[in-house]
């Protein structure tokens, strides 16, 4: 029901959803004009008498009345509960609950010296535009790391399944021989460690290396030969090619798309604290999501292995599954590195003793968009991808030679799932502080936390 406004002052009427009066669609009714309170023409008697103005405010009460009880119906538990205080608040200032919304009311209340029901309505509207705003900064830096990490790793994991499926495909219904995809998947693994290399030489050359980047370029390579000498010994290598091809194409997908949507924070630096602090957490979602992908359809080389046709759903869901990991393990790094505890860092500390500087440490987290310079890509390439790159390949041909030593034992197929999933994690872990050093250039970057700074994060 639509209620019109005929141009007779004071005359309401109401009209189907869809149909509007002819009168309606005149150009103002003198009603509509005089509400207008800060027009210069404005003058009491066009509203009407006393009797129609009433009338009409009791017509336009109704609806109003009834979408408000609709909105109340469709409340929670809880919210009904903190609706009923409010208004037991607002007829007679009794205030029953002790969170922080009601400490804040019963603040308000204290230097209210009016205690009419318009001034206790002012303090309701007040306090709770002072909540909304509390939560506006964490919910903003949560939306930015969901909306921008997210989407990058869901799309991009997606890419790496469809790449996976049709290289699978055809690998199978090609010709070649066993010696050229372990030859393939060598060369393939290796792009990762010689990027490293020759990013480390860049750094040198620029004066960017410090001992963390030697320690994690190295530490990193490391790793990643171990893990493939490993694969080769126990033949997992033959089977690896749709793998380790699907996963270069996402790391590289990922760090140039990154590169031209960067996500800046006002968080320290990364200690060991916090990388300690975080490669934990990192390790037990992953942990927990790897279970939970168990339960999903298979998607990517498996799903082709297992003779099913191509499914886009499969893929976003690991899409999706992914981009759940990523953006928790985003925002629980970037919470590490602002907290003062784990990342003490001068302008926290001066911060202590000024106010203005406490207020500017507030965390901030924001993704934005950019054209990317060379040296802006050269980094995304030589130091994030390629650890990147080697670190997902490590993962690879560490699982894969942990798979195939495990099918040759005794165990049974759970056993050997969660044996799997375990050393997933532990993995993980392992390559997260040779990650993270790598990409610790040194910068000309101030250490106070008061400024959006760009941080590399897994």
């Amino acid at each position: 029901m639509v209620i019109s406004i005929t141009p007779s002052a004071g005359n309401f009427r109401a009209s189907s959803d869809n149909v509007v009066s002819s009168s309606a669609r005149q150009t103002y009714s003198p009603l509509l004009e005089s509400l207008d309170l800060a027009g210069m023409d404005f003058r009491a008697d066009i509203l009407g008498t006393e009797r129609e103005i009433v009338a009409g405010m009791t017509r336009l009460d109704r609806p109003v009345s009834m979408a408000l009880r609709e909105c109340h119906d469709e409340l929670g538990e809880t919210g009904q509960v903190t609706a009923g205080e409010v208004r037991l608040f607002i007829e007679n200032g009794e205030i029953r609950s002790y969170d922080d919304f009601s400490a804040r009311l019963s603040e308000m209340n204290r230097t209210d010296n009016q205690q009419t029901r318009e001034s206790r309505m002012h303090s309701v509207i007040t306090a709770g535009m002072e909540l909304l705003e509390g939560v506006r900064g964490p919910g903003l830096n949560l939306l930015n790391v969901t909306a921008r990490t997210g989407l990058i790793v869901t799309l991009t994991t997606v890419l790496r399944q469809l790449v996976g499926y049709y290289v699978e495909k055809a690998i199978r219904e090609g010709d070649s021989t066993d010696a050229s995809r372990v030859w393939a998947v060598a060369a393939i693994t290796m792009i990762g460690p010689a990027m490293s290399l020759m990013g480390a030489i860049r750094d040198e050359c620029a004066g960017a290396a410090t001992l963390q980047t030697r320690l994690g370029r190295v530490c990193m390579a490391s790793i990643t030969m171990g893990a493939f000498i490993a694969a080769q010994l126990t033949g997992a290598t033959n089977t690896m090619l749709s793998t380790v091809i699907g996963t270069n194409v996402y790391t590289v997908a990922r760090d140039v798309t990154n590169a031209f949507f960067p996500l800046q924070d006002n968080a320290g630096g990364a200690t060991a604290l916090s990388t300690g602090v975080t490669t934990a957490a990192y390790g037990a979602v992953q942990f927990s999501l790897e279970h939970l992908n168990a339960l999903m359809p298979l998607s990517g080389a498996g799903r082709y292995a297992a003779e099913l046709g191509y499914s886009l759903g499969a893929d976003v869901i690991q899409g999706v599954l992914n981009g759940l990991g990523a953006v928790t393990d985003d925002f629980i790094f970037i919470l590490c590195r602002s907290w003062p505890l784990l990342s003490p860092s001068v302008g926290l500390d001066s911060a202590q003793f000024d106010p203005e500087s406490l207020q500017r440490s507030v965390l901030e987290v924001r993704a934005g968009a950019r054209l990317p310079s060379r040296e802006q890509l050269a980094n995304a390439l030589l130091n994030v991808n390629a650890s990147r790159t080697s670190a997902f390949q490590a993962l690879n041909h560490a699982l894969g030679a942990a798979a195939v030593t495990l099918a040759l034992s005794d165990l049974d197929e759970g056993t050997q799932g969660h044996l799997l999933v375990v050393g997933l994690a532990m993995v993980l872990m392992l390559i997260y502080f040779p990650f993270i050093w790598s990409c610790s250039q040194r910068t000309d970057r101030a250490n106070a936390p008061a400024q959006l700074s760009e941080n590399p994060a897994p």
